[in-house]
């Protein structure tokens, strides 16, 4: 009845037709709060939940449940919901962990910026001992990426990754956007350069998007950029669809003199002329060791931006506060790491 907690039957049908095993197959009794009570602890020890589909065979080898794969959706937010708090109320936690964040680890750099609304646009973080290591020990060359989130408000995590002496990442700073475009780069890397300026002989590294190298112009504009060469290899095998043309490319960058670059390029010329006139386009101080305008390493590529995103593969779907404070987690066993190994180092 509209009014009233009273039910009015108008149809009644005496014989189902519906099979019983069909009725148990689709679990009506296991719903999607069930599974989340289930879900819960390996949640709370692994810091990460699962995807629907390994929800769906966990639930299958562990209980006998057969999920559809909604249901396994609909517990996976469930229960990150319960552990990690509602995805919008993340946001609103991010000033207080900033300034906490700051006081108890003094060095540490954040910031955040808002939109006309209050929304939020952008953050960086930069903790205080990767800005230590970066200006006393670190090499000056680094790798920038960016890659796409997984949470329920999408976005952009930006990283600026180094090497150390081991050849070993180095993370130097991070932060998120909305979306990836141009003002979001400016927005980083205006930030990257506020807290570690123009050091000398600094080298920044990035694939081969055209967003970057107009921001690096504006943002660094006497500091080198660097092509990844790896990305470069990959577009001249899709462009030219010719093996030996990236051989050679790989040769030219691989080499130390430019003597030996020249040979390699001439050589490039005689199989594809247009391939080698668009390499030549972008200019060997880009992609090769003979030509770089600074030392480059033994860092050619974005590989280790690539690495660091591995690592976060399952901090990527989480809220934007609990992702910042798995990494700040996962940062410090690193250096606590590094550094109990160091000091039992005799020689």
């Amino acid at each position: 009845m509209q009014k009233g907690e009273y039910w009015v039957v108008r149809i009644f049908i005496k014989d189902h037709t519906c099979n019983i095993d069909g009725f148990h197959a689709r679990l009506r009794q296991a719903n999607s709060w069930i599974v989340d009570e289930l879900l819960t602890p390996n949640l709370q020890v692994h810091g990460h939940s699962l995807k629907p589909k390994d929800i769906m065979v966990e639930m299958q080898v562990e209980h006998g449940l057969h999920l559809l794969y909604s249901k396994a959706w609909r517990a996976k937010d469930h229960t990150e919901a319960s552990v990690f708090g509602p995805p919008e109320e993340s946001f609103k936690l991010l000033p207080a962990y900033c300034h906490l964040l700051e006081e108890v680890n003094p060095g540490t750099i954040t910031a955040l910026k808002t939109n006309v609304a209050n929304q939020f646009e952008y953050m960086f973080i930069a903790h205080a001992a990767l800005l230590h290591g970066f200006r006393g020990v670190i090499r000056p060359v680094i790798a920038i990426d960016g890659t796409h989130l997984k949470g329920n408000f999408s976005g952009i995590m930006f990283v600026a990754i180094c090497l150390d002496a081991n050849n070993q990442i180095f993370p130097l700073a991070y932060g998120f956007g909305d979306v990836e475009d141009e003002m979001s780069w400016i927005w980083f890397l205006n930030e990257l350069k506020n807290d570690i300026g123009s050091p000398e002989d600094c080298m920044i590294i990035s694939d081969c998007h055209l967003g970057i190298k107009v921001v690096m112009e504006k943002v660094y504009p006497n500091v080198p950029h660097g092509y990844c060469v790896f990305h470069m290899a990959q577009n001249i095998k899709k462009d030219y669809k010719r093996k030996y043309v990236s051989l050679l490319f790989k040769q030219a960058w691989k080499a130390y003199r430019k003597s030996k670059i020249k040979e390699t390029m001439l050589e490039m010329m005689k199989v594809n002329r247009v391939a080698f006139e668009e390499l030549m386009k972008v200019g060997p101080e880009r992609w090769s060791r003979a030509y770089s305008p600074v030392r480059r390493y033994r860092l050619m590529t974005t590989s280790i931006a690539v690495s660091m995103n591995s690592c976060l593969v399952n901090a990527h779907q989480m809220p934007i506060t609990t992702m910042i404070e798995f990494i700040r987690d996962m940062l410090q066993k690193w250096f606590y790491k590094c550094r109990t190994k160091a000091e039992k180092t005799r020689t």
